[in-house]
């Protein structure tokens, strides 16, 4: 959307173009980087799971800090062509990890590197097209995907909050909600300034109990003070392989983290405008550009594919601070953290119900969003269909571990994650529906025979089966009934109006055939002393009203029969 429509809303502090002062973008900085380093345990979980030396999953974390920061510099860039033009920050993912793994056991390191590049090359050409694949995503959908992001962050949330039975969880259910608690208070009962520095504060309150209780011992102190001060990432194991078995795994894998992509810039769009109703496929399009672009960076400088982070939104919400700048700081500083050993070791011994407490707002934020984005079209059964049941699919895969094999090899991926599978089943359930779905309503109205609740529910059963914006249905029902009503007084109609109605995503059209006179649409309202002295007055007044409710029409008469066409941009 241009910059000209777009207006901030009332709980955004910090808009995307809005430059925050230094003394309240440290902390902001702070606390998304703290966020975002939570999965950094990725990279050496890949390294862990073939073996791999600590060495080595260091150089890949390392290295991951330096794409990750250029990934969410150009993510955040509003040039037009590469990123979305939003705060989205880039990180490592749960969603990488599993194919990222087959990847490093079957061929090693080098493998694993090669597809990454293939799997970022591939989401490049993806958002070429993707302007052209709307279809596939209405808002309701992606409500749908933004909902399921931060389910998967519930299972490792809840262990700190309730214990998974492994000890001490007594200490880190404590620590957890003590942490939670301070920034629940700040954010809900604290000043407006307060909520910028919510995370911060308990994340330092989270250390500091952490500490006293001993969940933060003395071996994570060791592993600070052990760290060199400034050492260069060592790049001695890039190298790179191919695989075509592979290959179906990781373009699904890209599709994957497409579809999450567009949920997320799809929450960064909205927060952002408070007169927000539809998707900017051209921003998109140039956040899975840059997102192609950080994780092929990824490949090539030896470490994991990289995706946008849903948990960074949710904190930039959580804090009213969604300012482009903090990307711009946020991917500065992993870069030049990535050099400083010692100082980015804080963030990977971070105790682990700090991390929960953080995840656990994330949570909060997010789905929330996607509830109301969700609802914000008017749903029929047909969609209601496709939302409930992509939701369970999505929500069977968490409950049920190993619900994907199941599936054959090759589909395995998508049902793996309950993200992947609720988009997946979304979109094939969209298409399936659209079946029999006419992008065209047409009616017969008799003027001064028809009924305000007859013209309303015509709109409304056409507007729920394509998933229109209940407002602007509102409005057109509002206009056809004004419209019948005048021509009726003015006995401007002979027989009947035939009212056909369209519609396509960013598009609503009403087009009006009758023979008779044709209805007068004047830019300027009749005066007082006209409707009072000029007869022909009053039948100006219902074609100025109509006009100012469209967005644009037409008329015109041939002899007797009229055409008029209503405009509303959806």
């Amino acid at each position: 959307m241009s910059l000209e429509k777009r207006k901030k809303p009332t709980d955004i502090t910090y808009g995307v173009d809005d430059k925050p002062p230094l003394r309240v973008l440290i902390p902001l900085v702070l606390q998304q980087m703290l966020t975002l380093s939570v999965d950094l345990m990725f990279p050496v979980i890949i390294i862990a799971a073939i073996g791999g030396t600590a060495e080595l999953a260091q150089s890949l974390v390392s290295l991951m800090m330096i794409t990750m920061g250029i990934g969410t510099i150009i993510q955040s860039s509003n040039n037009g062509i590469i990123g979305s033009g939003y705060f989205c920050a880039q990180e490592t993912s749960a969603l990488l990890a599993p194919v990222s793994i087959l990847a490093a056991k079957a061929g090693g390191v080098h493998l694993l590197l090669g597809m990454t590049v293939i799997t970022g090359a591939s989401q490049v050409l993806f958002s070429r097209v993707i302007h052209k694949l709307r279809v596939l995503f209405p808002v309701e959908i992606a409500g749908l995907i933004i909902m399921l992001m931060p389910v998967a962050s519930i299972r490792y949330s809840f262990f700190s909050f309730v214990g998974d039975g492994k000890g001490n969880d007594g200490l880190e259910a404590g620590v957890a909600f003590v942490t939670l608690a301070v920034i629940m208070f700040m954010f809900v009962w604290g000043k407006a300034w307060m909520r910028q520095y919510s995370i911060v504060t308990g994340c330092i309150t989270g250390f500091f109990v952490s500490y006293i209780t001993g969940l933060f011992g003395s071996d994570r102190l060791l592993t600070i003070s052990q760290a060199p001060v400034m050492a260069l990432p060592n790049m001695s194991h890039i190298g790179w392989a191919f695989d075509g078995e592979l290959l179906m795994p990781f373009l699904l894998l890209a599709l994957c983290a497409s579809v999450k992509t567009i949920g997320n810039i799809s929450v960064c769009q909205k927060v952002n405008d408070a007169n927000w109703s539809k998707l900017d496929m051209q921003s998109i399009g140039g956040g899975i550009l840059a997102e192609g672009l950080g994780t092929m960076l990824s490949g090539l400088m030896g470490t994991m594919a990289q995706t946008t982070s849903s948990g960074s939104i949710g904190l930039a919400i959580a804090t009213g601070a969604v300012s482009r700048y903090i990307g711009y700081c946020v991917g500065t500083m992993f870069i030049l953290l990535a050099f400083f050993p010692k100082i980015s070791s804080v963030f990977a011994v971070m105790p682990e119900p700090v991390m929960a407490a953080i995840l656990m707002v994330q949570i909060v934020f997010v789905i929330p969003a996607g509830m109301q984005m969700c609802t914000s079209r008017m749903l029929d059964t047909r969609k209601i269909f496709v939302l409930g049941t992509a939701i369970t699919v999505g929500l069977a895969v968490e409950m049920f571990p190993g619900f994907e094999t199941g599936f054959p090899v090759y589909l395995q991926p998508l049902f793996k994650s309950s993200l992947a599978a609720t988009a997946f089943t979304a979109v094939l359930m969209n298409l399936l529906f659209r079946i029999g779905i006419s992008q065209h309503q047409v009616m017969e109205m008799t003027p001064g025979n028809i009924t305000s609740e007859e013209i309303a529910y015509f709109m409304e059963s056409s507007g729920a089966a394509w998933g229109a914006r209940r407002e602007i249905i509102n409005r057109a029902a509002a206009v056809i009934n004004e419209f019948m009503e005048s021509t009726a007084e003015l006995n401007l109609v002979q027989g009947q109006v035939r009212v056909d109605v369209s519609f396509e995503e960013f598009n609503l059209d009403i087009d009006l055939d009758y023979t008779g006179a044709l209805m007068q649409f004047p830019d300027i309202r009749p005066t007082a002393n006209e409707l009072l002295e000029d007869e022909t007055a009053m039948s100006r007044m219902p074609g100025f009203l109509i006009k100012q409710h469209v967005d644009w029409l037409k008329a015109d008469a041939r002899e007797e029969r009229c055409h008029i066409r209503l405009h509303f941009d959806h």
